[in-house]
């Protein structure tokens, strides 16, 4: 797979928030308005339909072009790149009109663009929004709470909204505290989508139920306490060893990525607050791995392709299976 950030994409970040884990995007002096967001991460263009043909063979040994039925190009306007080939049902959501969307639910005024982007030349996109309140666990130690947006434009993903909790010291980002649709809101791709602002704000709860019981399950994570062989066995768990296999003949990918959360373990953002040897240390040693450590398709490090598999792809329910094995 080709690298995931192309020279048609950009991406944007506040600077008084700090630089992304990622280290990506160009950086704002001020917090940014819907038009300043998408014109700093580049994504002020458009995508729009058009007829797609196929040739035909005529009995004077001419061709001509036919129009496919019920089939569509999804076409980047700026760049002309077709991005997938789609059926009538199929309706593109413009990059302002998610931004606007994202406004609407979390309401004016409440939510800080924190950094916005695309990846594959504009397939993918997204849209993280800061809300105000924060988790402490201590005082070296605290959880930033968001909302991430993201959608597609090559049907490859509906538009999510999901709550993402970060944490400050590292830039961890951490799992759903939930798994129904009271953690992430979904819709599929039609023209009425500001529509749904509604239906998205009732979904999600807006903050106050998600994060409150989110808070609740970290509170027993910091407050329990784990002996490193009940760390060993559960990274085990969670990396899938094989029970009837020796630890030399295990997969080596596997090896690779417990020995490496091992080493996370012992990083000095595990060892804040007095949360060494609890479980909540245990999980940031995942986290942790996932997103500065664990290597993305056999490559060398790559930002672009480390946020994307972090977000949106494997990563995602690792991160997920660690937090659920431990709650």
């Amino acid at each position: 797979m080709p690298a995931g950030l192309t020279k048609n994409d950009g991406m944007m970040y506040l600077k008084a928030e700090g630089k992304p884990w990622h280290g990506l995007g160009v950086a704002l002096d001020a917090p940014a308005t819907a038009a300043e967001a998408i014109e700093a991460a580049r994504l002020d263009w458009t995508v729009e339909t058009r007829p797609v043909y196929t040739s035909q063979l005529l009995t004077t040994g001419e061709t001509s072009l036919m129009t496919i039925p019920n089939k569509k190009a999804i076409v980047r306007t700026d760049t002309d790149e077709v991005f997938a080939i789609m059926s009538d049902g199929y309706e593109p959501v413009q990059n302002m009109d998610n931004l606007n969307l994202l406004d609407a639910v979390v309401a004016q005024g409440e939510a800080v663009y924190h950094t916005a982007g695309s990846l594959f030349g504009g397939r993918k996109i997204w849209l993280l929004s800061k809300l105000p309140q924060d988790i402490v666990i201590s005082d070296m130690d605290k959880i930033e709470q968001y909302i991430l947006l993201s959608s597609s434009h090559d049907g490859s993903a509906a538009l999510r909204m999901q709550f993402t909790p970060i944490r400050v010291v590292c830039a961890n980002t951490l799992s759903f505290a939930l798994r129904d649709t009271k953690g992430a809101f979904y819709a599929k791709h039609t023209r009425n989508i500001l529509s749904k602002a509604t239906e998205a704000r009732e979904a999600l709860g807006l903050a106050e139920a998600y994060y409150e019981i989110f808070a609740r399950q970290v509170d027993e994570l910091v407050n329990t306490r784990m002996t490193i062989i009940e760390v060993q066995d559960y990274l085990q768990n969670l990396y899938n060893f094989k029970e009837d296999v020796a630890y030399g003949d295990q997969d080596y990918r596997i090896l690779k990525q417990y020995e490496g959360t091992l080493d996370a373990l012992n990083h000095p953002t595990n060892r804040t607050g007095g949360m060494e040897g609890t479980k909540w240390a245990a999980y940031n040693a995942v986290t942790y791995y996932i997103d500065h450590e664990r290597a993305v398709q056999g490559q060398e490090y790559q930002p672009d392709k480390r946020l994307n598999n972090s977000w949106f792809g494997r990563g995602v329910d690792l991160r997920q299976r660690a937090y659920d094995l431990l709650v």
